[in-house]
């Protein structure tokens, strides 16, 4: 019996998960495959799980593998490096891992390493053996990590075992979890134990996965019995359309989607996606798009894709993306021109032919409809298809082909023909055909276009033509322009043929396009759209689609569909598609986000769209037919993040930032601080990504290195951007990215610092201070020095230019003066003879003065030693009056009293003689001098004493001493020095 109390325990639970848009049924939505060569690990995954930082992560057979959007890596468990059968993202985002006999959690670090922390030395020593951890799990009690024989419950530090019987079916609702041992009963575990609640005689089958229904209930989601339901405390069968399905495939994963869609993964038989009520909504496999039909594992992301983790590899189901292939170039042969619906059949028009298909508006997956078979009786390129009055009209290469049954008749020929257009109401109908070598003129009578002739006039090839509201038939030309043309009244020939081209408003002649949108003819340039103004015969911009479309792209397609106009503009790979919904008068809304994945698609020239009805559109492109199903709704601007996957330092390439290789691994520090580079290492390279894995190639990314760049560079597609020789300083690179949709991402950013080269180091620039100090004050000197060696220079050329005016002028006045010098010599000659005259003469008087003392004092001198020796005899009486006459005859020989006479007359002779010596010797004496002047006279050694009053002896003493204070040597003659002074 089923345990009563669990139905109180459940009533009310909800899953609480926010919905997503439907996922269309009809076609197959775009599927990405990564092979295990491209992620470079083993080829099965066991779980999956999208983190906070938007990066996928699977468990893998080799351990958990991460994918950023740009590169995959692979983190191991350093214990035993082995298989990762469960991932968990707790409720404060820590990601748990769950392997072979060992669980724990990842940590990362602010350079982008993450390290896996095991958990398994918390484990009680007896109960570490247990095999491999199948499922993780998160209530208020703790991390549940489910084993076979054992729950571990992880919570604040530490893990508390829960002992049970071999177990399965891991399952959480609400609060609780659920399980199902080998005898299928049904248990919650509580840190206590496990308490039954529903018995396995009810279940009878192996339950994968326990879902709420919303109503009270449970859904039992078994491996080989489909679907059961628990509700008023019974257990019933679920009966559904896929219920034969789900029966007879044994069910591998189960995943809930966000709009309660179920993602069923089979063993053989692909992935089954479910709505709400259990009917089939898609159902992909190996021959649509899967690697495999074995799933192991199924997961989403922020968007809401799938993950799908087949038996080879790894499929991204782009589920949100309201695009799904109907056909491609396998199912059809060549590139779509055309699609039409008649009589629930789908036409598709090739360049190879005419193929069609059963087409339901409800499509079961599990009993496909779509299979292409070709028209015969016609083949080659189709260029249109038409439906006229129940009729299918193929406009080809080889003419115009009527469709009845599975085969084409054709009803004109001679030429191909490109299109049909209606040109007059009423009874009977005609329609002009644009064809190779003109137009030609038919009439539909009961039921069936007739040819009547071909409209003379006009030779142009006519892929595109189009009628106004005043009869004017406009037809446009590849390269030469738009031809306005007017039948004449029997319809036989063009009345009136002109041209319009650059001459006449338009920006260029090549490649206008014609289209008729509301009734009005408009053309589309490569310099946006134009209009005829009748009263000008001039084309000129139109104000509206210039204001919605711009004029900086080319205009391709404009096509009314219900009040809405589609529009595809710009270049081939570069184009942009979008729809403009029109409401009060000349309001606008354009939408454009879901269809951007289109781009480069079309085949530019024969865009191909056909809207089925409001919410379903074909389009035909180069590669098959797409379906856009308008009833799938999404958020478009929904946030998503730009990530920085690694950064190396170029010259060495050393990793910075960034995830290790597996081979590379090693524990890492919690927190590294932002790298400081040396300058050599001054270039480094930034490897980047986003959590937006719609259309990757069509996401673009702007980058500004904060410190070097000056502003932000945009629209960039490549992954990486380097930069090489950064001067010395502090670096932030900034990274944002812009995805499909034209929404941009939140910023990514990382810091780093390079250092100056050593010859840019504070002591070197103390170093260069001081050096450029000195040689400052060398080059000061340096300078000064020739600055006085050019003043040098200077001096000598002036002294050389004086000299040589000198000696110029010395030679001129040498050649005056030489009578003035003979004359002064003659002059000189008489004034020298009268000087000699009179110092003859003076000499003579101071020979005769000299002669006179000299005489005069020897005869004194005489008597006076006459009296001295008389003295000696006389009496006493006597000797008075003796020393009386002595003391006269000394008076009378007064050396001092001639030297004064004499000196005067030596004066007038010898001028300044006296002077000069004394200034020269500042140590001679009187007596010196006095010496001096007799010694000028040339007296002899006699005379000199005779007038100095001395003896002869103490004239040689007086030499003696005159010599010493004059300096001189002994060798020096006194006398003749004397003379010459």
């Amino acid at each position: 019996m089923v345990n009563q109390r669990l139905c109180m325990l459940l009533w009310g639970l909800i899953c609480g998960q926010i919905a997503y848009g439907q996922i269309g049924n009809k076609g197959v939505p775009n599927i990405r495959n990564f092979t295990y060569d491209e992620y470079q690990a083993g080829a099965q995954n066991w779980s999956i799980l999208q983190d906070d930082q938007g990066k996928m992560l699977f468990g893998n057979n080799y351990g958990l593998l991460e994918y950023n959007g740009r590169d995959w890596s692979l983190i191991t468990q350093p214990t035993n490096k082995t298989v990762v059968w469960s991932i968990y993202k707790g409720r404060d985002s820590t990601i748990y891992v769950g392997a072979q006999n060992e669980f724990g959690y990842l940590k990362t670090n602010n350079a982008g390493q993450k390290r896996y922390i095991s958990l398994l030395s918390k484990v009680p020593d007896d109960s570490r053996e247990f095999s491999d951890i199948w499922a993780i799990l998160e209530t208020s009690s703790g991390i549940h990590f489910h084993a076979r024989g054992a729950v571990y419950i992880y919570k604040d530090d530490t893990i508390k075992v829960v002992n049970t019987p071999m177990i399965d079916g891991f399952s959480k609702i609400g609060d609780s979890i659920l399980v199902q041992d080998r005898s299928f009963n049904i248990y919650v575990v509580k840190p206590t134990g496990l308490r039954k609640v529903i018995s396995g005689a009810d279940v009878q089958g192996t339950v994968l996965r326990i879902f709420d229904n919303h109503h009270g209930g449970l859904q039992l989601v078994t491996q080989d019995h489909g679907i059961l339901t628990f509700e008023n405390g019974q257990i019933v069968p679920k009966k559904h359309i896929s219920s034969a399905f789900m029966q007879s495939h044994k069910i591998q994963c189960l995943y809930k989607l966000r709009n309660d869609y179920l993602a069923v993964g089979t063993v053989g038989a692909g992935l089954l996606i479910l709505d709400d009520a259990f009917r089939p909504i898609q159902w992909l496999n190996k021959s649509n798009g899967l690697q495999s039909n074995t799933i192991l594992a199924i997961g989403s992301d922020h968007i809401g894709n799938l993950w799908v983790a087949t038996e080879t590899g790894i499929d991204y189901v782009q589920t949100a993306i309201p695009l799904y292939k109907i056909a491609d170039n396998y199912e059809l042969e060549g590139t779509v021109s055309s699609t039409l619906i008649h009589n629930d059949k789908l036409y598709v028009g090739t360049n190879s032919g005419v193929f069609y298909t059963e087409w339901n508006d409800q499509e079961n997956p599990l009993t496909p409809t779509l299979h292409f078979k070709q028209i015969t009786g016609l083949s080659g390129q189709v260029w249109n298809l038409h439906l006229i009055d129940g009729q299918i009209y193929v406009c080809q290469h080889e003419g115009l082909y009527r469709i009845e049954g599975s085969s084409a008749i054709r009803i004109f020929e001679g030429t191909g023909v490109w299109n049909l257009i209606p040109i007059r109401e009423g009874n009977p109908k005609y329609y002009l055909q644009g064809a190779y070598d003109g137009i030609h003129l038919f009439e539909l009578s009961d039921g069936n276009l007739r040819y009547l002739r071909k409209i003379e006039g006009f030779e142009e090839t006519s892929r595109i033509i189009e009628l106004d509201d005043k009869n004017n038939i406009w037809m446009a030309h590849g390269y030469k322009g738009i031809y306005r043309l007017r039948l004449d009244q029997a319809m036989e020939r063009f009345a009136e043929v002109k041209l319009y081209k650059k001459e006449h408003g338009f920006p260029t002649s090549l490649f206008v396009n014609l289209f008729k949108v509301k009734n009005q003819v408009l053309f589309g340039t490569e310099r946006g759209t134009y209009q005829y103004d009748y009263a000008l015969d001039s084309m000129v911009a139109d104000p509206l689609y210039t204001r919605i479309l711009g004029n900086t792209q080319h205009i391709r397609l404009l096509k009314e569909d219900d009040g809405k106009i589609w529009y595809i503009k710009g270049q081939d790979m570069h184009d942009e598609m979008g729809i403009i919904d029109f409401y009060d008068n000349e309001k606008y809304e354009v939408t454009k986000a879901p269809l951007q994945h289109l781009q480069g698609r079309f085949n530019p020239g024969f865009e191909n769209i056909n809207s089925l009805s409001q919410n379903a559109v074909l389009f035909g492109t180069k590669n098959g037919i797409v379906l856009f199903d308008r009833t799938v709704n999404r958020n478009y601007a929904k946030p998503y993040l730009a990530s920085i996957t690694e950064v190396r330092c170029v010259p060495n390439d050393s990793l910075l930032y960034g995830q290790l290789p597996i081979d590379q691994q090693k524990p890492i520090s919690d927190h590294v601080d932002p790298p400081v580079l040396r300058y050599d290492q001054n270039a480094i390279r930034f490897y980047y990504a986003s959590d937006y894995f719609e259309s990757p190639d069509q996401t673009s990314y702007s980058y500004y290195l904060e410190g070097f760049d000056k502003s932000w560079f945009t629209g960039e597609h490549e992954l990486s951007k380097t930069y090489t020789n950064l001067p010395a300083g502090e670096y932030i690179f900034r990274v944002k990215a812009t995805n499909v949709y034209g929404f941009e991402s939140k910023e990514a950013h990382y810091s780093f610092k390079v250092l100056p080269p050593w010859y840019l180091t504070t002591m070197a620039k103390v170093a260069y201070v001081i050096t450029f100090l000195l040689i400052g004050v060398g080059l000061m000197k340096l300078y000064r020095k020739r600055i006085e060696n050019a003043q040098k220079k200077e001096r000598l050329a002036q002294m050389d230019v004086l000299q040589r005016n000198r000696e110029e002028y010395n030679a001129e006045k040498l050649l005056t003066e030489q009578e003035l010098i003979t004359l002064k010599n003659e002059k000189l000659e008489a004034e020298i003879a009268i000087s000699r005259s009179k110092m003859d003469v003076l000499n003579a008087e101071m020979a005769a003065s000299i002669m006179m003392i000299t005489q005069k004092n020897g005869v004194l001198i005489k008597v006076r030693e006459d009296l001295e020796s008389l003295l000696k005899k006389a009496k006493d009486s006597n000797k008075e009056l003796i020393q009386r006459v002595i003391k006269h005859i000394n008076q009378d020989i007064d050396t001092d009293q001639d030297w004064r006479q004499f000196k005067i007359h030596f004066d007038k002779v010898h001028e300044d003689f006296l002077e000069r010596l004394k200034c020269q010797f500042p140590d001679i004496t009187p007596k010196d001098l006095q010496l001096a002047a007799y010694l000028r006279l040339n007296l002899s050694s006699k005379e000199i004493a005779s007038m100095m009053n001395i003896t002869i002896r103490s004239i040689e003493g007086c030499r003696y001493r005159l010599r010493k204070h004059l300096n001189l040597s002994s060798e020096t003659n006194l006398s003749e020095f004397i003379i010459k002074f």
